[in-house]
């Protein structure tokens, strides 16, 4: 049963990708009504459970469930959080559930689990030199960003980048943009993690099985592979599996996780003289609750500013 719900499960993980992808609704549903014959025999055994298959944005019928279930998860993660469970990062000098940041110092020192702040001496206002230019097409950006913005628009979309990667040896590294979503929930094409935003990561889709990330801060989810010393955990679409069982069993909290399409990256080369002068990024090491954490209300400060603050120093000052 476990071995046939986990095959449904990278299935629906193989078709979120080739819907992001743009391969047409209809080959979609069909890639549907093959799983669901795959396994028709798991589904007569369990009649109360709805198949762990993809289901389409427009299945109207099933708006209140999925309200009813965000709700449980919610009231799950804060009693979750109330009695201490789940700690992820260095909890014994730090605390659990404790934002801290600080300056990486020397730059070159950078390692995965890393944060890389974007300058805004290069990614605001009008720049025609190679620095700038090279920093907001790694993002994404056809441009720096407008200096007439507001400020709360222009800290709202300076890059904030967590390193899933660093080659020294190279110079070469990849990361995942945490502060720019695509406008659709994982639930909008899986049966699990519903509630979960899905965020644009960054430009690059090179590689189709890493085209969907996830970072999160559970050991236990098979396939995963540790940020450093961040206390989170980086993964691809194959380990959706795994990380679904966790959640299902009660172990681990849905809200735990961010998923990412595409990436940001840097070739041979090229991610240290962007750390130099004139420097596209203020590297930062933080907590992990700062960066599983939400920034979306109106209240609330955009993540940039809140590690400039926490860090202190120089980039407080920016």
């Amino acid at each position: 049963m476990a071995s046939q719900r986990a095959r449904l499960v990278q299935r629906s993980a193989a078709l979120l990708v080739l819907l992001l992808l743009g391969v047409g609704q209809k080959s979609c549903v069909q890639f549907i009504e093959y799983s669901l014959q795959y396994c028709g025999s798991t589904a007569k055994h369990q009649p109360h459970r709805a198949p762990n298959v993809l289901r389409l944005a427009s299945d109207a019928d099933s708006d209140s469930a999925i309200e009813d279930n965000t709700n449980v998860e919610l009231f799950r993660q804060s009693l979750i959080q109330g009695w201490g469970a789940g700690e992820v990062g260095d909890s014994t000098s730090r605390g659990a559930f404790t934002d801290w940041a600080e300056l990486v110092d020397p730059a070159e020192s950078i390692a995965a689990g890393d944060v890389l702040l974007g300058n805004p001496a290069l990614f605001i206002g009008a720049h025609n030199d190679t620095a700038s230019i090279a920093a907001t097409r790694r993002v994404g950006l056809s441009r720096p960003l407008p200096s007439f913005w507001t400020q709360r628009e222009i800290l709202r979309v300076l890059p904030v980048v967590l390193l899933t990667k660093v080659d020294k040896a190279s110079g070469a590294a990849n990361g995942l943009l945490l502060t720019r979503r695509t406008g659709q929930l994982m639930g909008d094409f899986v049966n699990y993690f519903f509630s979960r935003p899905l965020m644009l990561g960054g430009p690059i889709t090179k590689d189709a099985d890493d085209l969907l990330a996830m970072v999160h801060p559970y050991p236990q989810v098979a396939g995963s592979q540790p940020l450093e010393d961040s206390g989170l955990y980086f993964g691809n679409s194959s380990c959706l599996a795994s990380a679904a069982d966790w959640v299902e069993e009660g172990e681990g909290s849905s809200l735990r996780f961010k998923f990412f399409l595409s990436s940001v990256q840097w070739g041979p080369g090229e991610v240290f003289p962007e750390l130099a002068q004139p420097r596209a990024w203020i590297p930062v090491r933080c907590s992990p609750d700062l960066i599983l954490s939400e920034s979306d209300s109106l209240d609330d400060k955009p993540l940039w500013v809140k590690m400039a603050e926490l860090a202190g120093g120089e980039i407080e000052e920016l």
